[in-house]
């Protein structure tokens, strides 16, 4: 955790009570969460704390790079693992797992960049059904 508060710090932030639980609870799940779900998981901890301070702390541990959100069609989702891999979502049960594949998506980002956009990046998300749903 002293970790953690130092790299706070150095990027100029300051290592708040909300930020450290957030990151320890996001990190000991070790599971794709949403927001709320973060929120339930650090409220016994961090009596009052709201939803808006969740997503601000999120918000700050993607920009550090601790994080990654993983977009599906029902809900945003954060992800401790934050470097490169797909994902997959089960189209029955919502299941979002972990995927062991790197794909070149320079062309679509360079795509949205020639219809207007600032890509900031791009993600694989597989669809379909889930061993369990099958």
């Amino acid at each position: 955790m002293s970790d953690f508060a130092g790299l706070l710090r150095a990027r100029g932030y300051r290592a708040t009570s909300q930020r450290l639980v957030i990151h320890e609870a996001l990190h000991d799940a070790g599971r794709h969460l949403t927001a709320e779900q973060v929120l339930s998981m650090v409220a016994p901890r961090l009596p009052g704390i709201s939803l808006p301070t969740v997503y601000a702390t999120l918000d700050v541990l993607e920009e550090l790079g601790l994080v990654r959100r993983v977009h599906t069609p029902t809900k945003l989702l954060f992800d401790p693992r934050p470097e490169e891999h797909a994902h997959a979502l089960c189209r029955r049960c919502g299941r979002v797992e972990d995927v062991e594949a790197r794909a070149d998506l320079s062309a679509a980002l360079a795509g949205a960049g020639r219809v207007g956009y600032e890509p900031h990046g791009a993600e694989v998300l597989v669809t379909g059904l889930c061993a369990d749903c099958r």
